[in-house]
């Protein structure tokens, strides 16, 4: 049998080949447009692919990515192994490439979770994708607390209706405005996620509806959170991100945002909305448990830390068997 080689880097028509290698992941199948936005989009800092062949033909790839070079942590946001080729070192081959260049970024972690420029998955589905979390299991991967997707029906909701009992002393909620941008960018990066404001600043200079956002807001304008929906990706029933400054968390205004973006969702005639992802049992778990979202799928984080040398090293051909 020819040798599986492994390259750096991305080949014209790998998008759709590596597309096609997703499809087989009970986690995470990416179609090509989503893989292209995870693996191509702007402001996402370091980004690396490595990419398996057998004679000539993709077998397996593996996408990492980090802020910047010398960021402390780095993630593995996506990849995948044609079932044929599973058990005969692929995939070792392909995270000891992945973790080689995290060090050589001067990571000292990388993480198989949620990254907010990505999102292809908050970890992995262990109860569907068993073989996956074995295999990082036995190369040293360390779980985290589990992830929680979930999701809700919106046929209940109208553009009159509230999607529980607003409190009546919440923040005011508007949709957002162009002139409001910039201030929804400096709040959300300096208190909630850095991540989270490049990925709002994207959607917003794309020119896509900004009336997916909404603001809630004190009287005198200050802002005080957001939520959002058909941002992340081109899926409007995909709700999120979602934060509230941590000064203004516990007034309602989460419950505010909440409320009137389903509403807004429904009124645009989607029969769903669902989310990645929420810890079990945070105050975010009870607020969408009281607003009639139940579990989708759970997923479990895992972590690598690189102070070890467990994973070994790539050889200098790249080769696997």
């Amino acid at each position: 049998m020819s040798r599986v080689l492994l390259r750096r880097g991305l080949r014209d028509g790998d998008l759709d080949a590596l597309s096609s290698l997703t499809a087989t992941s009970p986690t995470a199948p990416l179609g090509p447009r989503r893989l292209q936005e995870l693996l191509l989009a702007p402001g996402q800092g370091v980004c690396t692919v490595h990419v398996a062949e057998r004679d000539g033909a993709p077998v397996g790839y593996v996408h990492l990515a980090a802020e910047h070079a010398g960021a402390e942590e780095a993630w593995i946001v996506s990849g995948a192994v044609a079932p044929l080729e599973r058990g005969r070192g692929v995939g070792g081959a392909l995270l000891r490439a992945a973790l080689d260049e995290a060090r050589a970024l001067g990571a000292r972690t990388v993480r198989i979770s949620g990254r907010p420029q990505g999102y292809a998955a908050p970890g992995v589905d262990a109860e569907q994708d068993p073989g996956t979390a074995r295999f990082l299991e036995a190369r040293g991967a360390q779980a985290g607390p589990p992830a929680l997707a979930m999701h809700r029906t919106l046929h209940d909701l109208g553009p009159g209706t509230a999607a529980s009992s607003e409190e009546p002393s919440a923040p005011r909620v508007r949709e957002c405005t162009p002139e409001r941008v910039p201030a929804l960018l400096e709040t959300t990066a300096e208190h909630l996620a850095p991540d989270w404001a490049e990925t709002l600043g994207r959607y917003a200079s794309e020119g896509r509806p900004l009336e997916r956002i909404l603001l809630a807001e004190e009287p005198d304008g200050a802002l005080l959170g957001f939520a959002c929906w058909g941002v992340v990706g081109r899926d409007p029933t995909r709700f999120g991100p979602f934060g509230v400054v941590p000064a203004a968390r516990g007034r309602g205004a989460g419950a505010a945002l909440l409320d009137g973006a389903l509403r807004r969702m429904a009124a645009e005639g989607l029969a769903h909305g669902w989310f990645l992802w929420t810890a079990p049992d945070s105050p975010a778990h009870h607020l969408y448990l009281a607003r009639g979202f139940s579990p989708l799928r759970t997923f479990t984080p895992y972590r690598f830390d690189l102070g070890d040398e467990t994973s070994g090293t790539t050889s200098p051909e790249g080769r696997a068997r």
